[in-house]
């Protein structure tokens, strides 16, 4: 933590934080597009910023951009980010894209759902 100086009042680090009671709080989430953020993030509802670690991370980040409920980011400068986060905080298409696959996941029946399904078909 030292590494980071003195950082202004607005900002924290941290070794570690709750993903899911940070999505319950946040107005927008800057992502990696691991499928699982992803998936968190649009359970709760939450638009995208969005940053690739590796390039199997793509797929769900153009899935989520073509959806609307995410934003590329064009580059990793302070302006780039500020730019898009600002971008998908004050553009209501992203919230609303992001709000409606909360809808779909609210909807699924999940696991259990699922299974049901399977046996169903099945004939069990």
């Amino acid at each position: 933590m030292e590494e980071f100086g003195k950082l202004p009042e607005n900002l924290s680090v941290y070794s570690y934080v709750d993903q899911i009671g940070a999505l319950k709080k946040a107005d927008a989430f800057l992502s990696h597009c691991g499928m699982n953020s992803v998936n968190e993030s649009l359970y709760f509802g939450m638009p995208l910023v969005m940053r690739l670690q590796i390039s199997e991370q793509g797929g769900m980040a153009r899935r989520a951009e073509q959806l609307g409920a995410g934003r590329m980011l064009k580059g990793t400068d302070a302006k780039s980010v500020l730019e898009a986060v600002e971008c998908v905080l004050e553009d209501e298409k992203y919230k609303e894209s992001a709000k409606k696959i909360e809808e779909g996941f609210q909807r699924c029946s999940g696991a259990r759902g699922a299974a049901r399904k399977i046996l169903e078909v099945c004939g069990s």
